[in-house]
């Protein structure tokens, strides 16, 4: 009986060892199985083509209303177009904007545009906001759209169709731009030399007939 109850205890204990070798097997071969998958690749995200900054101002006190007090200016560099906005005092109720970048089908073709990137901007501290935006290949309409409502910036827009929101500075089409992108520049054709001489030619020989005739005919009647 003391001979049965150790082979016992001994079989046992060879059981686990036996598991725990068979885990430490499934989980190496595991962890190989692992390290000779590739690893997943970084996602790649799109640069921004949208930046702002703020700079503030002199605080002066009390408040206004938007537009009142408020300055702004518009001007394109090679690598991007740029909306100044100055508030000499601070508003009252802030004005919310969107900053929207479409694209455009093609360089030569503007229509219809699919909504490609939207920011936000706040205006209420006196100050100067800077929208920026960046001039890549693509060819895209650059716009600062008043309100920040996703409805302002519908995913599709033409002329004949869906438009977004009224621009911030509705009167002052300079704060929205058709950029181009990398497309080939324009073909301006040149009048031939020789058609453009023959031309001046023709003129002039026709005005010598008509002034000969002229002179004939007023001295017949004289």
């Amino acid at each position: 009986m003391r001979r049965t109850r150790s082979t016992t205890v001994m079989q046992r204990a060879v059981a686990v060892v036996a598991v725990g070798i068979m885990s430490v097997l499934v989980t190496a071969s595991g962890a190989g199985a692992a390290s000779a998958q590739s690893p997943p690749s970084p996602s790649v995200s799109t640069p921004a083509a949208i930046t702002t900054s703020f700079t503030p101002g002199p605080a002066a006190p009390g408040c206004t209303a938007f537009p009142l007090e408020v300055t702004h200016s518009a001007g394109s560099t090679p690598q991007e177009f740029r909306i100044r906005i100055t508030l000499a005092r601070r508003l009252c109720d802030p004005a919310g904007a969107t900053a929207a970048v479409y694209t455009m089908p093609s360089y030569s073709t503007a229509w219809p545009q699919t909504l490609g990137e939207r920011r936000v901007v706040t205006l209420q501290e006196p100050g100067t906001y800077v929208v920026a935006f960046t001039k890549g290949c693509a060819a895209q309409q650059f716009d600062l759209i008043a309100g920040t409502a996703a409805s302002v910036t519908p995913p599709v827009i033409s002329p004949t169709g869906t438009w977004h929101g009224p621009l911030l500075f509705p009167f002052d089409l300079s704060t929205s731009l058709q950029w181009r992108g990398c497309g080939p520049d324009p073909v301006i054709p040149e009048f031939p030399a020789p058609a453009l001489a023959l031309g001046l030619g023709a003129v002039a020989a026709g005005g010598a007939v008509w002034w000969r005739r002229r002179r004939t005919v007023a001295g017949s009647v004289a």
